[in-house]
């Protein structure tokens, strides 16, 4: 595929992004997956981990600057949320980013893409818009894409991250920290069951499944705080 038929097939995220890219090799980059990269080293996560830090900073200064009496255990609360890995996929899926990605055959399986390389790819193409550009333009692009999930966030507590909540509490009863653990992984590869127990010190183990690790993590951390509440 030659360059100009590239700009044209990526026509459209520049639009819904709404930021133009001076050097198109950094925007084809990044949305080129590990497993179709021919490159020694990968560019695209060379921009992951470049657009991981970059996106952290903005959420960071954007939830100081907005929420200014917030404590901080309240903001980390709603930091954790606004940049974990499924928050990435939703705001990828938001903007279509799946039309846009080059994968090597071994990550295509039934036309689903996973939630991870959507957050991968996310934070990449963060990252190459912050070295096409600077700070500043990829504050207002960031922001714009996240306004709506982070205005959500005071809207609904569910929101927030529980294993956070458990932690504090814990902490609070001076007892160790939650550990978790992986119990069994189930079904296809596109739609895997994750089944993760937490452990606490003086309670059983609780059990919880979800579609991700993550996600499973989170449900049995709520399962344990219902638990240390109700007592």
């Amino acid at each position: 595929m030659n360059n100009l038929i590239k700009e044209k097939k990526l026509r459209p995220l520049e639009e819904v992004i709404k930021y133009n890219f001076q050097d198109k090799n950094l925007f084809y980059k990044s949305l080129i997956h590990t497993s179709a990269s021919k490159e020694k080293i990968s560019s695209m996560e060379r921009f992951e981990f470049l657009g991981d830090r970059v996106l952290g900073l903005i959420i960071s200064e954007e939830l100081f600057n907005r929420y200014p009496n917030l404590k901080e255990g309240e903001l980390s609360k709603k930091y954790s949320f606004l940049v974990q890995r499924s928050t990435c996929a939703i705001i990828a899926k938001k903007i279509n980013l799946e039309d846009f990605i080059t994968l090597g055959k071994s990550e295509i399986i039934n036309k689903h893409i996973k939630k991870s390389i959507l957050s991968n790819i996310m934070e990449a193409l963060i990252g190459a818009i912050f070295l096409d550009s600077n700070y500043g333009t990829t504050q207002k692009i960031v922001i714009s894409l996240w306004n709506e999930t982070i205005i959500s966030l005071e809207k609904e507590n569910n929101l927030l991250n529980p294993k956070s909540d458990l932690q504090e509490k814990i902490l609070s009863m001076k007892k160790k920290l939650p550990v978790y653990n992986l119990i069994s992984t189930q079904g296809e590869d596109h739609n895997p069951s994750f089944t993760i127990s937490v452990s606490i010190d003086g309670y059983k183990p609780v059990k919880a499944i979800g579609n991700s690790k993550q996600d499973a993590e989170k449900k049995a951390a709520e399962k344990m705080l219902k638990i240390i509440s109700n007592e």
